[in-house]
C-alpha cells in the first residue's frame, strides 16, 4: 500500500515547462544608412502608472527596447544634417475581456495586451532647417489567460515588443525611402 501511495505521487508529478526568454538581437531588424553626421533621440513619450497601462513594469520596456535599435540599425553616413527622431509614444495597455471562444470548463476571462509605437523622424540641415519628415506608427495586439505565470507573461509582452519592433523597423524604412529619398543610402 506504501509503495502504490508513493507510485501515485510520483505519477502525478508533472514536469514544469522553462521558458527560454526571447533573445533580442537588433541586428536581425531592417538596417537604415542616412546621409546624416548625426542622430539624436527625443523621448517625449512618459510611461502612465495607471490602469489599463503595464509598459512601466517591465524589466525592459518597449521605449527601451526602441531606444536601442534606433543605436544599433540607424546607420549615420556623412558630414551634415542631423536626423532627429522623436518618441512619441510605446505604450503597452492591458484589458481585461471576455473570451468568447471558451471551451465549457475554460475561463471566459482573458487578458487583451495593445502595443503602440509612435515614431517621428526629422531631417535637419546645418541650419536647423526642416530638409524632410516622417511618422511611422506600429500598433499589434495579443491575448493571453487570465491566470497565467508571470514568466509566462513576460514572454509573451516580450514577443509582442519582439513583432511590434520589427513591423515598425520595416515600415520606418519604407516610409523612409517615400520621404527622405534623397538622404538614404
Amino acid at each position: 500500500m506504501k509503495y502504490l501511495f508513493l507510485f501515485l505521487i510520483i505519477l502525478s508529478c508533472s514536469p514544469i515547462e522553462i521558458l527560454e526568454p526571447l533573445e533580442f538581437d537588433n541586428t536581425q531588424f531592417t538596417k537604415i544608412s542616412m546621409m546624416t553626421k548625426n542622430v539624436v533621440i527625443t523621448q517625449q513619450y512618459e510611461p502612465i502608472y495607471q490602469e489599463p497601462y503595464v509598459d512601466h513594469s517591465l524589466k525592459n520596456p518597449p521605449v527601451d527596447r526602441l531606444k536601442s535599435w534606433i543605436n544599433t540599425n540607424i546607420i549615420t553616413t556623412g558630414l551634415e544634417n542631423t536626423l532627429q527622431i522623436r518618441i512619441l509614444d510605446a505604450s503597452i495597455k492591458r484589458f481585461e475581456e471576455q473570451n468568447i471562444d471558451a471551451k465549457k470548463y475554460e475561463t471566459k476571462e482573458i487578458y487583451k495586451y495593445q502595443l503602440f509605437y509612435l515614431v517621428e523622424f526629422n531631417l535637419y540641415d546645418n541650419s536647423d532647417y526642416l530638409l524632410a519628415t516622417t511618422i511611422v506608427e506600429s500598433n499589434r495586439s495579443t491575448t493571453s489567460g487570465k491566470f497565467i505565470s508571470i514568466s509566462e507573461s513576460e514572454r509573451i509582452l516580450d514577443d509582442l515588443i519582439l513583432e511590434s519592433l520589427r513591423d515598425l523597423s520595416n515600415e520606418s524604412l519604407e516610409l523612409i525611402k517615400i520621404y527622405m529619398k534623397d538622404y538614404i543610402l
